[in-house]
């Protein structure tokens, strides 16, 4: 009977803590490790649930910051489109921090690579790719 009330035990604990878990991004434009003939117009991250995206930095090859001009909003949202500075061809990493609706900081990052033209843009619009 002890044994039985301890396997409940740890079942309930179990599914408390999935259910607790935070929800991550689900999708970026550009996808990680994406190579593109053309560099982005803009960053797009999207979420699984309501996120307030806290910061995003985007470096370069070199580990250098690029100004974006990422400024953190008030308002939870799903999917959030940051413009991209002109950039050349290379390698590139974006990081962010995103705060869950219980105020805790879930955060990661993906790169992308540029290899076609570099100043010219891709629009963007392709941003079903998964991370």
């Amino acid at each position: 009977m002890k044994l039985l009330k301890t396997i409940m035990i740890a079942g309930l604990l179990t599914v408390s803590t999935a259910a607790l878990a935070h929800t991550g991004i689900k999708s970026t434009y550009p996808a990680n490790e994406q190579m593109l003939e053309a560099a982005p117009q803009q960053l797009t991250l999207n979420f699984g649930a309501p996120v307030r995206l806290m910061k995003v930095i985007l470096m370069d090859g070199d580990h250098k910051d690029l100004k974006i001009g990422f400024k953190p909003g008030a308002e939870a949202g799903t999917s959030f489109k940051i413009a991209v500075p002109e950039i050349e061809v290379g390698e590139y990493m974006v990081s962010w921090v995103s705060m869950g609706k219980d105020g805790h900081k879930m955060s990661g990052d993906f790169s992308f690579m540029v290899h076609g033209e570099g100043m010219s843009h891709d629009d963007g619009h392709d941003d079903d790719h998964a991370t």
